[in-house]
């Protein structure tokens, strides 16, 4: 008994540590960069985003703020063919930097125009004012799906809870988005690990004393649920192509939510990556592999538009050329197996 009252009051002060630890870096860790260190972040690339902001009235009249980056539309000023769009939606406790690997990487910046926002709330988006209505937030970003309208193809790609605002996107623009890529996404109500301790930092004697960073992310994990409710009966309003990867492992966003999207999405085409080995890190440890998943998708629809436009020059009277086998060869560029359906 002596020996167990011991290791009971280690493991209470154990935790308390870290508790304190952790708090104590959440309010000097805000995981953000100013405009100025997103600069210096990129200064040495060949293609380069650019940070912008814009701002969308609200009904109780204080106008939000909105910052996201991009990088250019065209290859260079010869170019008369814009590159379809990439827009990343970050998680939470998150900021648009949490998708800097993707910006630097060559073969992504070659075959897209990629885009990165700051949820409202973080980064630089009014941080700290939070907002906890899926339904709204995606309110807040549509100025960009209207920004990028014309574009030849428009994908969303949503971390997280930034699933959550990637499916109300694509609820309210069907013919606009192309695709969207769910990535260890929180779509099902109920469907996530909710600790014991995000009910006691929302209490008034804890709460003053929580880092901004981490209260938006938990005003954002308790009301959750009834924000994922309320998009439940505009699911069936989703047509874009839809890809998930999740990790089978994960034990703060359930897999589960695969299944639940999965019988949702009754008039989009699913293809589902599920991975044995991850938990909610996919983003960090698989981004090479997400990349692989993204060129592919983007091969495909090139594909796709060039088998339309010899369709179309057949039609006019012109003899189509046989395809080559380097064309026939981009239908399977994909090696990982996954499930559709």
């Amino acid at each position: 008994m002596k020996r167990f009252l011991i290791v009971f009051r280690w493991s209470l002060l154990v935790l308390l540590l870290l508790v304190v630890g952790t708090l104590s870096v959440a309010w000097f860790v805000d995981f953000r960069q100013s405009d100025e260190e997103l600069a210096a972040e990129f200064q040495e690339q060949r293609i380069r985003p650019t940070v912008h902001r814009y701002q969308i009235d609200t009904p109780d009249g204080v106008p939000r703020t909105i910052r996201f980056m991009e990088t250019p539309a065209r290859a260079d000023r010869s170019d008369t063919v814009a590159k379809p769009v990439v827009l990343f939606v970050h998680g939470a406790p998150s900021s648009l930097s949490f998708f800097n690997a993707f910006f630097k990487d060559t073969l992504l910046l070659n075959r897209a125009q990629l885009v990165a926002v700051d949820r409202p709330g973080y980064g630089y988006s009014d941080f700290g004012r939070v907002e906890t209505s899926v339904v709204r937030q995606a309110e807040l970003l549509q100025p960009l799906i209207d920004r990028y309208r014309n574009a030849s193809y428009l994908m969303i790609v949503g971390s997280s809870y930034g699933g959550s605002v990637s499916a109300r996107l694509a609820m309210n623009n069907p013919g606009l988005v192309d695709h969207v890529v769910f990535v260890s996404s929180a779509l099902g109500p109920g469907l996530e690990r909710t600790y014991p301790i995000s009910y006691l930092a929302d209490s008034p004697l804890i709460r003053w004393c929580v880092p901004t960073l981490l209260r938006l992310a938990n005003d954002e994990k308790l009301a959750h649920q009834r924000a994922l409710e309320a998009i439940l009966p505009d699911w069936s309003r989703i047509r874009a192509s839809i890809t998930m990867l999740h990790g089978q492992r994960d034990e703060l966003v359930y897999p589960t939510n695969v299944d639940f999207a999965q019988k949702k999405l009754v008039n989009a085409r699913v293809k589902q990556f599920l991975l044995p080995e991850n938990r909610h890190d996919i983003v960090f440890n698989k981004r090479e592999y997400m990349t692989e998943i993204l060129l592919d998708i983007l091969t495909r629809r090139d594909v796709k538009e060039a088998v339309k436009a010899k369709s179309m020059v057949g039609k006019a009277g012109d003899v189509p050329k046989p395809k080559t086998a380097g064309e026939a060869g981009m239908l399977t560029t994909l090696a990982p197996v996954a499930s559709q359906h």
